[in-house]
């Protein structure tokens, strides 16, 4: 049986309120995927995986991100890349207006944008391959700055 933990025991792990906990379940932003039930003397609990999605709500929250654009967020990231995909296994940005996931096959998606394909280039490369053709065409401009 997976481990599960209750309410106060996620509140503690994920240094949120009992109350936030409260309203992001009862309004479906995240869910006690192993027990979710209602009524007096029941107990939601919760998986790892609720965890680490608990977390990241969290920090997106801190990151000044609306519930609204992280609920999006969240349902995107299962369309796009699957009902099977651990939420620990993606990793995810945001500049505070929008949700960037990778994919498999490191591209990045923009998760505000039904997997809008965002594109970027890492300048560390690119500084190298300028630097190998400066090197190549004009070895005699090659200076301790740029070698």
């Amino acid at each position: 049986m997976q481990q599960g933990y209750t309410g106060p025991e996620v509140c503690k792990i994920t240094g949120i309120t009992y109350r936030q906990l409260d309203h992001w379940t009862t309004s479906k932003l995240i869910s006690a995927s192993i027990r979710n039930l209602k009524g007096s003397g029941f107990h939601r609990i919760y998986s790892f995986q609720d965890i680490i999605q608990i977390k990241l709500v969290n920090k997106l929250r801190e990151a000044g991100v609306s519930l609204q654009k992280i609920r999006i967020a969240l349902n995107n990231i299962e369309n796009i890349l699957g009902d099977d995909t651990q939420i620990s296994d993606v990793s995810i940005f945001s500049d505070g207006k929008s949700i960037y996931v990778i994919s498999d096959n490191d591209q990045m998606i923009d998760l505000l944008k039904s997997g809008q394909a965002v594109f970027g280039i890492s300048l560390g490369p690119v500084q190298s391959e300028a630097e190998a053709e400066i090197f190549s065409l004009y070895p005699d401009k090659v200076s301790s700055q740029n070698a």
